[in-house]
This record gives structure tokens, C-alpha cells and sequence, in this order.
């Protein structure tokens, strides 16, 4: 049988759905008795730390105030001026000119790193080896040898790792999830999904037109690709094809 999953994520919902993935981030990270960094206080909230001051980390932090069991208590920017900025904007009561000093902050529970996607190896894998339980913006890495790589060294260090791939929180996913184990449909031989949005806003200066972080496939194409891995659990990949237009470089 032929499945059509048409994707929309609309911005409305955004803070809604983030709330949703922070909420279930919190229950699993309390349930995780190696991780002993949260064994402080179950009854607290989860303290994290905002790596990187941009849009990406303003819209999951509104999210997170939507949410008891967490609550950001600092963020780090590239510089201490734009660090303050995003403090004052998001009630966040400390700041830092650099990542390095909010990752060894002994007060932070939890890392969110929101740069753009050419820094999530090197800010997740410091992160990991300073033994912080680390979510990090989708896509983990820009390649797969970088990705296994962070995998590895989580479970070597027993950390808690996990890329912010928002929509597998939906609960929409969820319930396809049960849908295909099920065999409810029958098996599935074929899945095809939609991504659609008016870049017009979208200047030569927005991320998805950096070519060092993947650009729009990396940014927006993976939302569809994750389908066939959603259909296809134990599939393996055969062959790739690809077209498209260039724009802006990309």
C-alpha cells in the first residue's frame, strides 16, 4: 500500500510542541540515576544552560517557561553583550561571553546547544566530556563518522545525549509509530512526504543558505527523509537520488 504523509509544522505551535519535547526530556533525564548531576533534588526543576543566543534557542527557552520541570538559569552567547540581551529578553539570570565557562558551570543541569549546525560536534562533544547530559539542535553532526562519534563517547562517558528532533515528540508520531508496528495498514511499501514553506523572508544571510552547516537539505530536509526511517525501522539505505535548484550559493 502506498502511504502519503503530508508534514506541516505551522509557528504557531511552536512553543507547544517544544513544551511538549522538554517535558518529556525532563521526566527521562530525572528517571536516569546515572546521571548524577540530577540527583540533587527530584522535585526541582531541571537547570539548563542555553548554549548560543539566536532564534532557534529563543523559542525553545519561551517553551521551557511553559514547563515546571525546567528552568533556564544561564546562556552563553559570543559575546557577553548578546548574552545579556537574550537574558534580559527571557528572564535568565546568568550570562556568559563564552561557551566553555557555561559548560563547566557547576550549576547547570542540562546543555541545549542552538548554534548553527557546523558547531554541534565541537560544543556537543565538550559538553559530553564535562560530563553534562547534552541536547543539541538537529542535525546532531554534518556527517555520520562525527555523529558516531558523539554516540560512542555518551555511552563511554554515560551521559545523556539526544538530538532536538522536535517532531518525534509529536504525538501524532507516536501514534503512527504504534500504527506501523501493528501491522494495522498492512505492510508498507512506499512513502513519500511534502515540506513546503515561503522562503521569501528567508535573506542570503539565513542559515538555511549556509553552506557550512548544510544548508536547506541539512536544515529542512531531513524532516521528510526521517519518514522513510519511521516506515522502514530495519530498511536499509540502497541508493540516493536528488534534484533541485540553487539559490543564494546552496
Amino acid at each position: 500500500r502506498n502511504i502519503r504523509l503530508l508534514f506541516f509544522i505551522l509557528n504557531s505551535f511552536t512553543a507547544i510542541v517544544f513544551s511538549m519535547t522538554i517535558s518529556r526530556l525532563s521526566t527521562r533525564l530525572f528517571s536516569s540515576t546515572a546521571q548524577s548531576a540530577l540527583a540533587r533534588n527530584a522535585n526541582s526543576p531541571l537547570r539548563w544552560g542555553i548554549l548560543s543566543a539566536g532564534r532557534i534557542s529563543s523559542d525553545y527557552v519561551k517553551a521551557m517557561h511553559l514547563v515546571p520541570e525546567a528552568e533556564p538559569i544561564a546562556v552563553a552567547a559570543r559575546s557577553a553583550s548578546k548574552a545579556q540581551e537574550f537574558a534580559d529578553s527571557h528572564n535568565i539570570p546568568k550570562t556568559f561571553g563564552n561557551y566553555h565557562d557555561l559548560i563547566r558551570n557547576p550549576d547547570v543541569d542540562v546543555v541545549y546547544i542552538g548554534t548553527i549546525a557546523d558547531h554541534h560536534y565541537e560544543w556537543t562533544r565538550e559538553s559530553i566530556l564535562a560530563g553534562k547530559p547534552t541536547v543539541v539542535e538537529k542535525p546532531m553532526t554534518l556527517c555520520a563518522d562525527d555523529t558516531k562519534e558523539l554516540i560512542n563517547l555518551a555511552k563511554e562517558k554515560n551521559v545523556f545525549l539526544m538530538e532536538g528532533m522536535w517532531t518525534r515528540c509529536f504525538p501524532a508520531m507516536q501514534k503512527l509509530r504504534q500504527i506501523i508496528a501493528s501491522n494495522e495498514i498492512g505492510p508498507i511499501v512506499y512513502v513519500q512526504g511534502d515540506f513546503g514553506y515561503s522562503m521569501a523572508n528567508n535573506g542570503p544571510e539565513d542559515r538555511i543558505w549556509l553552506p557550512d552547516s548544510g544548508g536547506v537539505t541539512m536544515d529542512i530536509g531531513m524532516y521528510i527523509a526521517q519518514f522513510g526511517r519511521l516506515a522502514f525501522p530495519d530498511g536499509k539505505l540502497k541508493d540516493v537520488f536528488a534534484t533541485g535548484t540553487v539559490k543564494n550559493g546552496v
